[in-house]
């Protein structure tokens, strides 16, 4: 059988660290082109994973590519998307799959239109934590949901190839545009559609480092999201029913507590496939590119089609349309230079 040639578009951090790592441990699938703007890093890339192509724009690997991996800055990935689609070539694009729910609708249009697979690397919903919650909610063990709370953040130290996540028109906003796609993926696809959200964070002009969403669902839930960038929270959901309560970690493979009313029961472990459990990050990317494969090769949908990336972006989309400050009190405490960020402010 002859290999899918592959073309990956965008070589920053995340293709150094995960894409070509993984791409290079399947059999189905040849990279054949490597894009990126700055070529040196390219060339780099192509020498150890004995790509042949590199070019520094995207529309070269039209005819040399019969699927490709969109991981560029933010704003890029739907016109960039949109574009390959319609010269059909299938394509696994980076979340957010775009920055509006119009350009999503433009993506998914673009796949209908030629057939061409459109996946969206929701990558949280390949853990098997992820899976598992899915299982619990929909087979009843919880009963009614009643509510739901996710504390998710670090001190940031991705060691990035640019500053594009940092700059609001490349980006498209903060940690709630970084982090809030895959931890509002996994609320809606867990627990359904949202009925209303309020949502506040701390941008100043730039992008935010800390927000936190109140919402009410669909199911009658109702819970807060928090994510940051700047401090080490809990980095676990807990979602609360009739019946019990699931506690979950936000990693790959973390720690799940179960805990039911009616019986005296509590269970704590790890989720494992076949007695293994995932080793390394890489590995759930691995089933995510695995599926992208085999959705082409078996002219199927993928896990995460772009009809369910688009729900994540339009809530974020909402979300900052409804932006409120965030409380920040110290910011205005007396001191030396009391009064100076007021007057600083717009």
């Amino acid at each position: 059988m002859n290999k899918l040639k592959l073309a990956i578009v965008g070589c920053g951090a995340i293709t150094q660290g995960i894409h070509l790592p993984v791409t290079a441990l399947s059999n189905q699938v040849e990279v054949t082109v490597l894009v990126d703007k700055f070529l040196p890093r390219a060339h780099e890339l192509a020498d150890k994973y004995g790509v042949p192509v590199v070019a520094d724009e995207y529309r070269e690997i039209i005819g040399k590519a019969d699927a490709a991996i969109v991981s560029l800055p933010n704003y890029l990935h739907a016109p960039v998307t949109i574009d390959l689609l319609q010269h059909e070539v299938h394509v696994l694009v980076e979340k957010p799959m775009a920055l509006k729910t119009s350009n999503c609708d433009e993506m998914i249009e673009a796949a209908s239109n030629t057939g061409a697979v459109l996946a969206v690397g929701l990558v949280r919903r390949f853990y098997g934590s992820s899976q598992f919650v899915k299982q619990i909610v929909e087979n009843g063990l919880l009963g009614n949901i009643l509510g739901f709370d996710l504390r998710e953040g670090i001190i940031f130290r991705w060691a990035v190839a640019s500053d594009s996540m940092f700059r609001k028109e490349a980006a498209g906003g903060g940690v709630l545009v970084d982090i809030g796609p895959h931890a509002l993926d996994l609320l809606l696809w867990w627990l359904g559609g949202y009925t209303s959200v309020e949502y506040y964070d701390d941008a100043m002009g730039g992008v935010e480092a800390d927000c936190e969403l109140h919402l009410r669902l669909q199911c009658g839930a109702s819970g807060v999201v928090e994510l940051s960038r700047t401090r080490n929270l809990r980095n676990s959901w807990i979602i609360r029913g009739e019946r019990g309560t699931l506690e979950v970690g936000t990693g790959f493979n973390p720690l799940i507590r179960l805990k039911t009313k009616n019986r005296d029961v509590v269970l704590a472990g790890r989720v494992a496939r076949d007695g293994v459990a995932d080793k390394t990050i890489q590995d759930v990317f691995r089933r995510q590119f695995d599926d992208f494969v085999d959705a082409i090769l078996s002219h199927r949908e993928p896990f995460v089609p772009g009809q369910e990336g688009r729900r994540a972006v339009e809530l974020v989309e909402t979300c900052y349309a409804l932006r409120q400050p965030s409380k920040q009190p110290w910011m205005f405490l007396e001191g030396p230079r009391h009064g100076a960020l007021e007057s600083a402010l717009p």
